[in-house]
């Protein structure tokens, strides 16, 4: 193995070792890559990695932005897009604005509108999935509800809630009780009591159209959390110098591991727009 660490923040000086640590083969390709690369699974499965030069001033910086967040659960239901979300806690000036864009009704990602400014991560509250309003009674075709574009913004598998009246409940379901999606089609929903169970076979409210129009189906709200906010305090830089980072997915979604490959008193240069959100410098 050939090479040293330089303390200049670019891809160039960022070499060997931390390659190695993210146990790749060692080559240009794989040094310069590393660097700053946060894109999941880029190296190891189910791991967020890049590779920061960091300041000696960026070691007091206690807050910063939001710059990385995780859907915990997709839901189920969404029909607008981007959803919105409500942001709270963590200190700091606040001010961020994340939207979280679906597919066929499941939060699938994210946008950071803004990052705002915290000392803490903060929470995320998803907005919850638009309300689905049938009539009991003429609502129900074939044994399933009838839905516009239902295949739009449901899947099989969806969890959704049922909520209705005694007028406008179908005969074959109950009032405030979780429900499966069994199939779906553009204009149909049918209903299991289990994920995979057999289709429920629902036949109108015992009611005139006129007194069954309270029906409703609702999705399952999605979640996610703040995996990451700016500022080297917060997300456990110890020592100045080249320093790679690891952020966990899935069952291990918002644990971020700095490790310092080599401490160093000082990395000069211009700081890198990327490394600056991450790590910022004031």
């Amino acid at each position: 193995m050939s090479g040293q660490w330089g303390n200049t923040d670019n891809a160039s000086n960022s070499v060997l070792w931390g390659v190695v640590n993210a146990k790749l083969h060692v080559n240009t390709y794989n040094q310069s890559a590393l660097f700053e690369n946060t894109t999941p699974s880029a190296f190891i499965s189910n791991l967020e990695i890049g590779q920061f030069g960091v300041e000696a001033s960026q070691m007091g910086v206690s807050n910063g932005p939001i710059y990385e967040a995780v859907v915990t659960f997709v839901g189920s239901g969404y029909q607008a897009s981007p959803a919105q979300s409500v942001i709270a806690g963590g200190g700091g000036s606040g001010g961020a604005n994340l939207t979280f864009t679906n597919v066929a009704g499941r939060v699938t990602g994210y946008t950071i509108v803004s990052g705002g400014n915290y000392v803490t991560k903060p929470s995320i509250t998803i907005h919850t999935p638009e309300l689905n309003v049938f009539n009991g009674n003429t609502g129900i075709s074939g044994g399933g509800i009838v839905f516009s574009n239902a295949n739009s913004h449901w899947q099989v598998g969806d969890g959704v809630t049922y909520a209705g009246n005694a007028t406008s409940t179908p005969v074959g379901l109950t009032n405030n009780t979780r429900y499966f999606i069994q199939a779906v089609n553009t204009t149909v929903i049918t209903l299991s009591t289990t994920v995979g169970g057999p289709a429920l076979t629902l036949t109108g409210a015992p009611y005139p159209s006129a007194v069954a129009g309270g029906a409703t189906i609702q999705g399952d709200t999605a979640t996610a959390i703040v995996s990451g906010v700016g500022g080297a305090l917060n997300n456990g830089v110890t020592h100045a110098g080249w320093v790679l980072r690891r952020a966990g997915t899935g069952g291990r979604a918002g644990r971020v591991q700095y490790e310092t490959l080599v401490a160093m008193g000082t990395i000069q240069g211009t700081i890198d727009a990327v490394a600056n959100t991450v790590l910022p410098s004031a």
